[in-house]
């Protein structure tokens, strides 16, 4: 999962820690929300590639990340009903 912590007064790093523990920076930001918008973004990308692949889906990337094709037609079918 990424996270961002505040790395510098006026810095907003990017990242996510290995199972050992180690830190692995992605990126830099000047403001929370620019670092709060790219977790967002990455975890969300990495959410639905990973089903994706587990569904064995067509994907493609729509400018937001990656778009799982296949799974939203099944959603569509699936959805609860009120």
């Amino acid at each position: 999962m990424w996270v961002y912590l505040q790395s510098e007064p006026q810095l907003w790093t990017v990242g996510f820690y290995s199972p050992d523990g180690r830190w692995h920076t992605d990126s830099d930001h000047s403001t929370r929300s620019e670092a709060a918008a790219r977790v967002h973004y990455l975890n969300a990308t990495e959410r639905f590639s990973s089903l994706a692949i587990a569904r064995g889906s067509s994907t493609k990337e729509d400018g937001d990340g990656i778009h799982n094709i296949s799974a939203d037609r099944r959603a569509s079918r699936h959805a609860p009903r009120d």
